[in-house]
C-alpha cells in the first residue's frame, strides 16, 4: 500500500508539473514570447494556422460489412475510444491490405485529434496507421517537431472545445481545424520543448504503470 501511494503521488506530482509547464512554456493569448525558455532562445514565436504546419486529413471507416478490410495483423485503425495515452501504436481493430486501399493511411508521427463528440482527445500515432471520421489529423512537415505539436495540441483542444460549445453541434470540421491559429518557435526550439515533454510523459507513464502493477499484485 505504501509503494502504491508513493508511485501514485509521484505520478500526480508529475502531472501537476506538466500542467504548470504547459502554461509557462507556451505563449499566452497569441503573445510572441513564453514565460519560460531554454537558454539561448530569444526569437519571437510566429503565428501559424494548423494547415500551414503540415497536412490535415479527416479519417474514414472502411465498411464493416466487408470483413476482408480488417485483419488481426494489419495496421492500427484508431477510434476516439482507443485514445487514452499520449502515444498510440496498437489498436484492437486493424486494417488489412485491402482495407488500406479504401481507408485513409497516414505515416508514423502523425498527430490525431478527436473533433466530433469527445473533442480534444489527442495522441501521437508512432507507426503507420489509419483512423475514423471522428478524428482529424495533422501530418507535420519537416519544419515542425511532432512531439512539440502534440504537447501544444492540449492548447488547441481548449479552443476547439470553446468553438464546439458555441455551436449547436459538438463538432470541429476539417476546415475549422485547418484554420486554428497557434504560435510556434523555430525548429530547434520546438525539438527541445518536444524532448522535454516527451521525457515528462514517459515518466508519468512509468509511474502509472508501476502503480497499476502493484495494485494487480495486491
Amino acid at each position: 500500500d505504501h509503494l502504491i501511494t508513493l508511485h501514485q503521488r509521484k505520478c500526480d506530482k508529475l502531472k501537476e508539473l506538466k500542467k504548470h509547464m504547459l502554461k509557462k512554456m507556451f505563449p499566452k493569448n497569441n503573445e510572441k514570447f513564453p514565460e519560460y525558455r531554454f537558454d539561448g532562445y530569444t526569437d519571437p514565436w510566429e503565428q501559424r494556422k494548423l494547415g500551414e504546419l503540415g497536412k490535415i486529413m479527416t479519417g474514414s471507416t472502411p465498411s464493416t460489412s466487408t470483413p476482408e478490410y480488417y485483419s488481426e495483423d494489419g495496421i492500427p485503425w484508431v477510434t476516439p475510444t482507443d485514445i487514452n495515452s499520449q502515444t498510440i501504436s496498437d489498436t484492437p481493430r486493424k486494417l488489412s491490405e485491402e482495407g488500406m486501399k479504401v481507408g485513409r493511411v497516414v505515416p508514423a508521427n502523425t498527430i490525431l485529434c478527436t473533433c466530433i463528440a469527445s473533442i480534444g482527445k489527442n495522441t501521437l500515432l508512432t507507426v503507420k496507421g489509419s483512423f475514423n471520421q471522428q478524428i482529424n489529423c495533422l501530418i507535420p512537415n519537416e519544419d515542425n517537431d511532432a512531439y512539440f505539436l502534440l504537447s501544444e495540441s492540449e492548447l488547441w483542444s481548449n479552443i476547439m472545445k470553446r468553438m464546439a460549445a458555441a455551436g449547436t453541434m459538438q463538432i470541429v470540421n476539417k476546415t475549422e481545424f485547418s484554420e486554428l491559429i497557434t504560435m510556434v518557435p523555430k525548429f530547434n526550439e520546438q525539438q527541445k520543448i518536444g524532448t522535454y515533454f516527451s521525457t515528462l510523459d514517459h515518466l508519468i507513464t512509468l509511474h502509472q504503470r508501476k502503480c497499476d502493477k502493484l495494485k494487480e499484485l495486491k
